[in-house]
């Protein structure tokens, strides 16, 4: 699994406003955040049960702040089964996540 810091600097070159789906262990909950250019948000996922989001201002912040579900990503990213970026790239997978990172411009 991707480290947060490489996360953190993945997350912090990207532009846009990508989406990036959580999936714990031995949990059928997921999770997203999303970036934009002045905050960050963080919910639960699902049609019926998910939650509104929760604004962070940096990425930083959301990963030491307990948050829905008492999620706290600081305590918990070692539990992190898979990371699913614009829905379309595993971040678990290296070659995914060099597709990813081949998909967007970096400064």
């Amino acid at each position: 699994m991707i480290s947060f810091e490489e996360f953190s600097n993945l997350f912090d070159s990207i532009d846009g406003e990508p989406e990036f789906e959580i999936y714990f262990y031995g949990s059928n909950t997921s999770y997203m955040i999303i970036k934009y250019d002045d905050h960050v948000s963080f919910q639960r996922c699902g049609y019926k049960d998910g939650s509104g989001e929760y604004n962070y201002p940096s990425l930083l912040e959301l990963y030491q702040t307990v948050s829905v579900d008492d999620v706290c990503l600081k305590s918990s990213w070692n539990k992190i089964k898979t990371i699913i970026a614009d829905a379309s790239f595993d971040l678990s997978v290296p070659e995914e996540l060099e597709e990813f990172i081949d998909s967007y411009s970096f400064d």
